[in-house]
């Protein structure tokens, strides 16, 4: 009986340690994390670099689990990496982590509206404060920024995704309270640039002049040998810039994705012109070098107009800022409101960072630009991914009066179209090739559409019309387009 007693007495005190030393070691790691946080964003507290190294990105699994643990326990035993945020309180049976070089994406499956309510008040209670906020219909976005990170969450229900992105803090961008900017009253116009160089029908070109006189240019164009299409482009801002302006204002360069035939003219323009323009600020949103190497290798081996040349040619502009843009994003530029409606992120985990999308068209933006109370719709040349993303969550808020028709009018899908019921359509091409406008589904939809008052597209000429758009039925002398069709010349000032 004794024996017994004394062995009841050992496994009590046994019990009663191992317990001590969880409670300890839980402390430890809880205190361990506090100064890793801490000592890492104060080692980085004069980081702005928001541009990217060539890391290998990774994807962690979906845990396989019979529980609905929530990572609360866990979260505060894991050592970060600097930018990287914990999980907090969500069922980790449904998130995916990817690191991009210097960036996290984390997105939960199956999310509802209190988890994103949730996982915004843990930032804050983190020491996180909101920069800016924006609702797109039962679609929330939120950005926040804390010393050296910069955070975008969104909550997107047509998917059911909490999306979290975390990277490091540089450029901000603009806001209607900094906004600030003297109008001149001068007429905004659309100039839709032919490609000289271009083989094929692609390249993409616009230049939108502003009330104030400056420019939000939109990619700019394909690979130029010769430098015709970059000296066309800086005709364009001197021939649409205020009588005695000594240097064009280019306030914001949007590229939709680094395809060649989208930054090309980009490379030569800042070789033969950098010091000749005012760039203000420059947006675009990559993939990481590794996922472009697999993607898009030759965008490395160009000597002209390939993706080093274009890091090299931003090295031009030190003073410009450098925004990379993610969905629910709203910039106020001069009299423009421009609304990033998709970036490639969201379409994680089947994205081109992992493998799931092998197009590098698959990344680009889908944005609207307003200006005067009338919409256009920018999309690059995104695919039906893309595309899905967009239907599936902002349904009829994609109505616009202008849409740009996806990858010179090869990709598209018609419930897309069908939702942006555009009054005109622009497509971008270099030569003029009738059959496009039949190409697929989407297209045919667009054609058949008693909505549709006038395509344009920029095969035989620049074309340039005032902003907003309303042209009377004797200005549209042909609704679609021939190798004949000629447009109207409006005044430039």
């Amino acid at each position: 009986m004794k024996k017994i007693f004394v062995t009841v007495i050992m496994l009590v005190l046994v019990v009663n340690l191992l317990s001590a030393c969880k409670d300890n070691s839980k402390q430890y790691f809880e205190d361990d994390y506090n100064n890793y946080i801490s000592n890492t964003e104060s080692s980085n507290s004069t980081s702005t670099d928001t541009t990217i190294s060539n890391n290998s990105s990774t994807v962690a699994p979906i845990p396989n689990t019979n529980s609905s643990q929530t990572s609360s326990e866990t979260s505060s035993q894991i050592k970060l990496q600097p930018h990287e945020l914990p999980n907090y309180n969500l069922n980790t049976d449904y998130v995916r982590d990817q690191k991009q070089e210097h960036r996290f994406v984390k997105k939960m499956s199956f999310a509802t509206k209190q988890d994103y309510d949730g996982y915004l008040s843990s930032l804050i209670k983190d020491g996180f404060t909101k920069y800016d906020e924006n609702k797109i219909g039962d679609n929330l976005f939120t950005t926040l920024i804390k010393k050296t990170t910069f955070v975008s969450i969104s909550y997107t229900p047509g998917n059911k995704a909490l999306k979290i992105i975390s990277e490091p803090l540089g450029d901000l961008y603009p806001r209607k309270s900094e906004n600030k900017y003297k109008s001149q009253n001068i007429q905004s116009l659309f100039t839709g640039m032919k490609g000289e160089n271009s083989t094929a029908s692609s390249g993409l070109g616009f230049i939108i002049r502003l009330d104030d006189g400056s420019f939000i240019i939109i990619d700019g164009g394909g690979g130029d040998y010769n430098s015709v299409d970059s000296n066309k482009l800086m005709k364009i801002l001197r021939d649409q810039s205020p009588a005695g302006t000594e240097k064009p204002v280019i306030a914001a360069w949007i590229f939709t994705h680094c395809h060649d035939d989208h930054i090309g003219v980009f490379n030569a323009f800042s070789k033969d012109f950098h010091k000749e323009v005012i760039i203000e600020s420059f947006y675009y949103n990559f993939p990481t070098e590794e996922a472009l190497q697999i993607a898009a290798k030759f965008m490395f081996t160009d000597k002209y107009y390939g993706y080093n040349q274009f890091k090299d040619c931003m090295n031009y502009y030190q003073q410009a800022t450098t925004i990379r843009p993610h969905a629910g994003e709203r910039y106020y530029i001069r009299n423009a409101v421009i609304e990033v409606l998709f970036s490639y992120e969201d379409l994680f985990p089947d994205s081109i960072e992992n493998g799931g999308a092998k197009d590098l068209n698959e990344s680009s933006l889908i944005f609207t630009v307003e200006i005067g109370g009338q919409k256009m719709m920018i999309t690059g040349d995104v695919d039906a991914k893309g595309m899905n993303f967009a239907t599936r969550n902002y349904g009829n808020y994609l109505k616009c009066d202008i849409l740009q028709m996806s990858h010179h009018g090869q990709n598209g899908t018609v419930e897309f179209y069908s939702l942006v019921n555009p009054t005109y359509a622009i497509l971008p091409v270099s030569y003029t090739i009738p059959s496009r406008f039949t190409y697929n589904d989407a297209n045919r939809w667009l054609v058949n559409s008693k909505n549709v008052r006038q395509f344009i597209e920029f095969g035989r000429s620049n074309v340039t019309f005032p902003l907003p758009y309303n042209p009377s039925d004797a200005d549209i002398y042909d609704r679609v387009p021939t190798q004949n069709t000629i447009y109207k010349i409006y005044p430039l000032h």
